[in-house]
């Protein structure tokens, strides 16, 4: 048994049983992937894959409990590499996923505070979809994620609550809306809208607030960036809801923001790291930079949490 082949084992889970697609994404051929899981099964005396037609469907019992020992251990070995990394004193290199949204704004702060105090460390943001985020730092694509919290299980993952995210309506500083007294979701849907994407976590929930209400939505346009959305709303195309920190520093001049936070369920700025992987003294800054609550004790109670 090798560490090559528990490698192929993750893989092949992680892209669906996909014989094709895992060796697409450790940079080998698909005989190569085959050969190694026979091996490895021959090596272990038990089958440790489902196949139909010659086709690889799932994992036997077996191969769910060996899989997991396997990740745990390549989490060690991962651990091993970083911490032999730091002891020599090369740069370190530090990967972020996260949304548009974060990236433009919730850590365009804390960033600069990281970097002031880690000049040496060479921090790389990737911007990606919801569910992309969480598979980035699943795989070790990414050390920590940075989005609005997550509706799915990643037992594999751990999740650190950060600030809550404040909604706004943006509107024409002449719109009806501006002379209601209290705005609510009724008088909200009356209105064609400027809507965040449904694949976005921002678009799910406000669109899961409206339908807890039976209200059907106007929308005109829908997209994934705040920015995009006050765009179409300053072109006069509708009303929007976007994250207050959207609007916080610039806002097109005709356009007005009015609170409405409490008409949507708390929504959080969330953090996801691998449970288990070792915590570098700069991935726990940048932590506490995006979220100051979290002391390096209480991260790491969370990293090792179940």
């Amino acid at each position: 048994m090798t560490l090559t082949q528990l490698r192929i084992l993750r893989e092949l889970a992680r892209q669906s049983f996909s014989i094709s697609a895992a060796a697409a994404a450790l940079n080998t051929s698909q005989p190569g992937v085959s050969r190694q899981l026979q091996q490895l099964e021959r090596d272990l005396g038990t089958s440790l894959l489902i196949r139909r037609r010659n086709r690889v469907v799932a994992l036997t019992d077996a191969g769910r409990a060996i899989l997991k020992t396997a990740e745990q251990a390549l989490t060690s070995v991962e651990n091993i590499r970083a911490i032999a990394v730091e002891a020599s004193g090369a740069p370190a290199h530090f990967t972020v996923a996260t949304s548009h949204l974060h990236a433009r704004y919730s850590l365009l702060s804390p960033i600069g505070a990281f970097a002031r105090r880690h000049p040496a460390v060479r921090l790389h943001l990737v911007q990606a979809a919801p569910e992309a985020i969480l598979a980035m730092v699943e795989a070790g694509e990414a050390e920590i994620g940075v989005s609005t919290e997550t509706v799915r299980q990643h037992p594999d993952l751990a999740f650190l609550p950060g600030g809550t995210i404040a909604r706004s309506l943006v509107l024409p500083h002449a719109h009806p809306l501006i002379r209601e007294r209290r705005i609510t979701l009724d008088a909200i849907a009356r209105y064609p809208l400027v809507a965040y994407s449904f694949r976005a976590r921002g678009g799910q929930i406000m669109e899961g607030a409206f339908q807890a209400r039976g209200l059907t939505i106007d929308a005109v346009v829908s997209a994934m960036d705040a920015d995009v959305v006050i765009a179409y709303i300053a072109a006069g195309l509708g009303i929007g809801i976007v994250p207050s920190m959207a609007v916080a520093a610039d806002l097109p001049e005709g356009l007005t923001v009015i609170d409405v936070t409490r008409l949507f369920p708390d929504s959080r700025l969330t953090l996801s790291l691998r449970r288990g992987i070792y915590l570098r003294p700069h991935m726990a800054d940048f932590i506490q930079a995006v979220a100051p609550a979290w002391t390096a004790s209480a991260i790491q109670g969370g990293l090792g949490s179940q």
